[in-house]
């Protein structure tokens, strides 16, 4: 494994997505061995979680997974829904998502998405939930620079640890000004969906001669490449979802490999990377 320190926080370079997690119960165990693999084989230590994912079921399988481990060896990243900001639930939804996965306390605590939410109130709420020993740290998701911009204008908005946004080695948009800004401010940048936004995103990208001609070049897996090129970035992380220790194996196999200026020729003929701003894209 990799790390990235950031603000005294040591942090996995590839963590555990968990969108979809718990939606089949007839999978719990797979999800949870994989979980265990992923922690005893790669150090994965960070889980990425929110109450949205299958309105708690996600949350229930990572607490059955975590019962019983030190509560010190994992980084666990939790989020609120914007309707429930906006009704002032910050310390309701985090103490009930606490209470499901049978924790005292969230490492990293987001706002999912900006939505109409008032972001002063938000910044003191995330505060209070921190003074209260809920959470250590509070961040967002899906904020585009001018709205982090925004963010850092509010009182104690500085205090923003990370933001968590989609990227991938096709959606690339990001790179124009977002992770530069995230990069001047210290702001760690979460990168969700690294294999792709969809099933169609995921063909694309390999299904592009370019990318098949680096995958066997390199004879690693779409998966590690896609990794590679993400984490790439000293202040971007990523997570991924499996429930398939085969497919997590494949995907870390080479998932550190160093891409080289050569690479990035092919990487650049198959996906530009961006000359302008573009609209930040979500799911």
């Amino acid at each position: 494994m990799k790390y990235l320190t950031l603000k005294d926080t040591k942090l996995c370079k590839i963590g555990f997505g968990t969108w979809t997690i718990g939606d089949d119960p007839s999978k719990k165990n797979d999800e949870i061995n994989v979980f265990e693999t992923g922690y005893q084989k790669y150090q994965m230590t960070l889980i990425d979680t929110a109450e949205m994912y299958g309105r708690g079921k996600s949350e229930k399988v990572i607490g059955e997974f975590l019962k019983g481990k030190k509560r010190e060896d994992f980084f666990v990243v939790d989020k609120i829904l914007p309707e429930n900001a906006l009704k002032g639930d910050y310390l309701k939804s985090c103490k009930r998502s606490l209470e499901i996965m049978g924790l005292e306390y969230f490492d990293l605590y987001l706002l999912h998405w900006k939505s109409r939410v008032n972001l002063q109130e938000m910044v003191d709420a995330m505060e209070n939930l921190v003074s209260l020993g809920l959470i250590k740290r509070w961040g967002v998701s899906n904020f585009d620079a001018d709205d982090m911009e925004e963010l850092f204008k509010c009182r104690n908005g500085n205090h923003c640890f990370a933001n968590q946004c989609l990227y991938n080695i096709s959606q690339r948009g990001v790179e124009y000004d977002l992770i530069p800004w995230c990069e001047k401010h210290n702001v760690l940048f979460m990168a969700y969906s690294p294999f792709g936004s969809n099933k169609e995103n995921r063909d694309i990208i390999v299904n592009n001669p370019y990318i098949q001609e680096l995958v066997k070049k390199k004879n690693i897996s779409y998966e590690s490449l896609m990794l590679s090129f993400v984490i790439r970035h000293h202040i971007v992380i990523t997570m991924f979802k499996t429930s398939s220790i085969t497919h997590l194996e494949d995907n870390m196999r080479n998932a550190f490999d160093e891409l080289s200026e050569e690479d990035f020729v092919l990487i650049d003929k198959a996906f530009p990377k961006p000359h302008k701003k573009e609209y930040l894209e979500k799911i």
